[in-house]
C-alpha cells in the first residue's frame, strides 16, 4: 500500500471490503487468469476515488491441476518458488492497481512440484537485507527460501530480520505442500 499511517490503514480495510465483494461477484476464469482480479480491484480503487495505490501479487493454487497461476500488479521484489529442483524467481510485471484506468494485466501459470514453497516477501524485506546490490539481496532471498524450504525454518531467522531496525514493513507469506 502506499504510504503509512491512517489513510494507508484505511485503505487496507477498503481491500478487505472488496475481497468480499469480490468473492461474491468472481468469474470462474479469474481462477486460471488472476489479471482480471487485478483489473476488477483497479477499477473498484479508481471508481472510489481513494487515491491510493497498492502493489499485489496474486497467486491462485489449482490443486486439482497441480498450478498456480499468478499475476503481479507492481509488487516487489517478485514471488519465489521454490522446489526440490531449486529456487527461482516468478516473475511477470504489471503496474501498481490504482493508479491508471486504462491498466491491464497479464497472468502466467507454471506447474506445481509434490513438494514446494511459494515465498513472497515485501519491499521493506530488501531494505532491511545487509546485503549492498539488489542482485546481492535477491540471491540472498532465493537462498533463505531454499534453505527454508529444505528445513521449514521461518525466513526472518534465516535472513536475521529480528535483529534489524526495520525502515519500512516487512511482511512474508510462505504457502508450502508436502514441506515437514
Amino acid at each position: 500500500m502506499s504510504g503509512h499511517g491512517a489513510s494507508s490503514a484505511f485503505v487496507t480495510v477498503l481491500l478487505k471490503n472488496f475481497s468480499r465483494r469480490l468473492r461474491r461477484e468472481y468469474r470462474p476464469t479469474m481462477l486460471t487468469a488472476p489479471g482480471e482480479i487485478l483489473a476488477w480491484l483497479n477499477r473498484e480503487l479508481l471508481d472510489n476515488k481513494i487515491d491510493k495505490h497498492a502493489a499485489i501479487f496474486v497467486g491462485v493454487v489449482d490443486i486439482k491441476r497441480n498450478r498456480l497461476a499468478y499475476a503481479n500488479a507492481g509488487h516487489f521484489p517478485p514471488a519465489m518458488m521454490v522446489d526440490d529442483g531449486g529456487a527461482r524467481m516468478v516473475e511477470i510485471v504489471g503496474k501498481p492497481v490504482g493508479l491508471f484506468h486504462d491498466a491491464t494485466w497479464d497472468s502466467a501459470s507454471i506447474d506445481l512440484a509434490d513438494r514446494f514453497s511459494l515465498v513472497v516477501v515485501s519491499d521493506g524485506t530488501l531494505e532491511t537485507m545487509g546485503q549492498s546490490s539488489l542482485a546481492d539481496k535477491e540471491r540472498r532471498l532465493l537462498e533463505a527460501a531454499s534453505q527454508c524450504h529444505a528445513s521449514n525454518a521461518e525466513i526472518w531467522r534465516v535472513l536475521d530480520l529480528e535483529a534489524h531496525e526495520a525502515p519500512d514493513d516487512i511482511a512474508c507469506l510462505m504457502v508450502t505442500r508436502g514441506v515437514a
